[in-house]
């Protein structure tokens, strides 16, 4: 009986030898994914490291299907030659009583089997251990896929050394054997790879346990009251994240936009794999306003979005009543909306004449808010401020700026 290299577990590794183009793929798809933003691609090119851990699992799969094919097939073999095994086995017994010692096996073969073997195995798992803890550190699912793949080469290579050791002994069902088994960790992987890979391709959402870091970020920035429907998908190494975060509800556009950038800045300061935040401020209903307030808010119906009056249909309606009633006392300066649980609030600014006194003052600012409250039923409270100091001339300059550049951008066209 002699030994065949290439049958069994032998035959695995050889048809294993494909995988060698697997870390080709790796590296062509994690160079695409690394390039820049562009026109086409205006969120990345992530994508293309998922693609290249889907190549990897398809391949896996194949692999694994005629690694096992292979593998029965010689098992047939094997289970059909029995009888002659047995008989050879049998024959070489009764040769024991010679004086040349003989069991038909070339032992030189056999030994520079093992001994490549086991190299091939230290080398192949240091490759997994360096592959794995860099897919770590960049949170690479390709790497890791790939590192998987050292890592079932080096498995398939200690149960080749099974095999060969089976068909020292004498057991030649080892070696097929063997080889169904490299298979069934080769298929596992690419199930596994595969499944990781469509997962982000189809944006599914990300562990809970990679978001909860990014809410505690969010929660310290200062001027963050609460955050709410933090989610995120994966892109190869990069995450992608949509958050709701809220605010004083009083708070100017400005201020409320300045503090959405605060939590970006701090966001992709502290979690590196994070290639984009998109950020929609909400107004905190939990805190701002005062109990008879909340209580009317909580105790009213909402009203179509659709008859909720905006800034210019809220600035007529208090111009109107301000001019048809007050015109000899106030003027309108400036008008703010707050819409809160699908209500109005409305800040109105106004200045009055120097000699009025502030009582007087006072009366005619409380008519005024309630004339503006019986004029339409979506606005639920007002709150009459009176200038007493110059009014801000800064953004109006800006706006004025604004469209003078715009007029003469046009011109030149």
């Amino acid at each position: 009986m002699r030994l065949d290299l290439c049958s069994g577990a032998n035959g695995a590794e050889l048809f294993w030898g494909v995988g060698q183009v697997l870390s080709g793929v790796a590296l062509l798809s994690y160079r695409a994914a690394k390039a820049p933003k562009d026109r086409e691609h205006p969120y990345g090119h992530g994508k293309f490291e998922s693609l290249g851990a889907l190549g990897i699992s398809s391949m896996l799969l194949v692999t694994s299907g005629g690694i096992a094919w292979h593998a029965f097939e010689v098992l047939q073999g094997v289970l059909s030659s029995a009888p002659d095994i047995i008989a050879n086995t049998l024959h070489a017994h009764h040769d024991h009583s010679n004086g040349d010692h003989h069991h038909g096996i070339d032992l030189e073969h056999p030994v520079l089997a093992l001994s490549m073997t086991t190299l091939a195995i230290s080398v192949k798992e240091g490759l997994y251990w360096i592959t794995k803890r860099a897919g770590e550190k960049e949170g690479s699912g390709l790497m890791k896929a790939n590192a998987w793949h050292h890592r079932a080469d080096a498995i398939s290579s200690v149960v080749a050394l099974v095999g060969v050791g089976g068909s020292i002994l004498g057991l030649p069902l080892l070696d097929p054997l063997a080889g169904v088994i490299v298979s069934g960790m080769i298929l596992k992987a690419g199930i596994q790879t595969g499944y990781e890979s469509v997962l982000e391709l189809v944006d599914a959402a990300v562990d809970p346990s990679l978001l909860e870091p990014i809410r505690e970020t969010i929660l310290k920035v200062d001027g963050v009251k609460g955050c709410h429907r933090l989610r995120g998908r994966k892109a190869g190494t990069s995450l992608y994240l949509d958050v709701h975060i809220e605010v004083y509800p009083f708070l100017s556009v400005s201020a409320a936009h300045d503090i959405g950038e605060t939590v970006r800045h701090q966001i992709q300061k502290e979690h590196n794999q994070v290639a984009e935040v998109f950020i929609h401020i909400d107004p905190s209903y939990s805190m701002g306003l005062n109990m008879n307030l909340k209580r009317a808010l909580n105790n009213s119906d909402i009203r179509n979005s659709e008859a909720i009056p905006r800034q210019q249909s809220a600035e007529a309606i208090v111009s109107d009543i301000i001019s048809s009633h007050f015109s000899k006392k106030m003027s309108l300066e400036h008008l703010m909306l707050h819409y809160v649980h699908g209500r109005v609030l409305l800040q109105v600014q106004v200045s009055m004449s120097p000699e009025i006194l502030i009582r007087d003052a006072m009366e005619v600012a409380k008519q005024a808010e309630e004339e503006i409250l019986r004029a339409d039923a979506n606005i639920s409270q007002v709150s009459m401020q009176l200038r007493l100091g110059q009014q801000i001339k800064q953004l109006q300059l800006a706006s004025s700026n604004n469209v003078a550049s715009d007029v003469h951008a046009g011109g030149k066209q």
